[in-house]
């Protein structure tokens, strides 16, 4: 089974996306790194993974209209954790490509921002055309099935993923309107970003927070019906199968909390892989092994090899 490191690691002292996460655990064996790409307002790739810099960054706004000297002057993450630059994808590639191919891990690069495929591409072909990186070296995933699409009709060579599990802003905006969209950040984890999730595992916990947050009844009973679909896993259907094996995918990845054995089984009958995300206690690390996921995405590398041994 493969452990990912989550956006690096999220190690006391290090900051997530940074070039020194990916060091440190890349010091430490991890077979895969996994990191978020967007485009900022002057076309350049950045590293990042929330829309809004605040959350992520010393800045503020979002990455999309921020220009890339503005985004050379900020910390990643909290500034106590260490001082690290948001980096930029050029310079993570030529990370990865200074470690001998014997002892690189392999990039699961996540197109996050909207118009990143094309851009990628290009890039990632460059490095493969130069031989600083392998085909081999590289997968690339989003949750953006066009965005995915897009990037495979860019690259068809390089391997792709189908990200899914999350509750899809713009697809609840059309069903509460966006005079509701307020609410979306009070009561889902993510609640600024494209792709967010309930906050707690039991349902009964959301909907407390939901009565607590949303006086609207009408907006109340479809974000109610939202979460209930997100938990049970309705979005792991045979259309998303299909739509991943027409794409050529080689794996599905998926919420570690709404996944189920049988949709594990069915994704394997298919010939597809599945790839866990972002699990980090022992319980769920063991639970996700035992129902046969292919890998696991985690923020703390070595203790979720620890735990898995034991």
């Amino acid at each position: 089974m493969l452990l990912i490191g989550h956006r690096g690691c999220y190690y006391p002292g290090y900051n997530q996306n940074t070039i020194r996460a990916f060091k440190k655990v890349t010091s430490e064996g991890v077979p895969a790194i996994e990191f978020d790409v967007q485009l900022c307002s002057d076309g350049h790739l950045v590293v990042i993974h929330n829309l809004d810099l605040e959350e992520v960054s010393t800045g503020n706004g979002k990455v999309s209209t921020t220009d890339s000297r503005t985004l050379k002057t900020l910390y990643a993450g909290d500034p106590i954790r260490g001082k690290d630059h948001i980096p930029f994808l050029p310079e993570v590639l030529d990370f990865f490509a200074s470690v001998s191919p014997e002892h690189r891990p392999a990039i699961h690069l996540e197109l996050k921002g909207e118009n990143t495929s094309s851009p990628t591409g290009k890039l990632l072909t460059k490095y493969i055309a130069t031989g600083k990186l392998h085909l081999s070296d590289i997968l690339v995933s989003s949750c953006n099935l066009q965005e995915l699409k897009h990037f495979h009709s860019v690259c068809p060579t390089i391997r792709i993923a189908l990200l899914e599990g999350s509750i899809h802003r713009k697809q609840l905006l059309k069903k509460i309107g966006v005079e509701s969209e307020c609410y979306l950040e009070r009561v889902f984890s993510c609640g600024r970003e494209n792709y967010m999730f309930p906050r707690f595992i039991a349902l009964a916990d959301n909907l407390t927070l939901l009565d607590q947050e949303c006086p609207d009844p009408r907006v109340r009973s479809l974000l109610a019906e939202e979460m209930k679909m997100c938990l049970s896993g309705a979005p792991y259907t045979d259309k998303l199968l299909e739509a991943a094996c027409n794409m050529d995918a080689v794996s599905i990845n998926l919420w570690h909390r709404s996944v189920t054995p049988q949709f594990i089984d069915k994704a394997h009958d298919c010939g597809l892989k599945v790839l866990v995300f972002t699990v980090n206690s022992g319980n769920d690390l063991q639970a996700c092994a035992k129902i046969g996921v292919d890998g696991i995405f985690t923020d703390y590398y070595l203790e979720a090899v620890r735990l898995l041994a034991d």
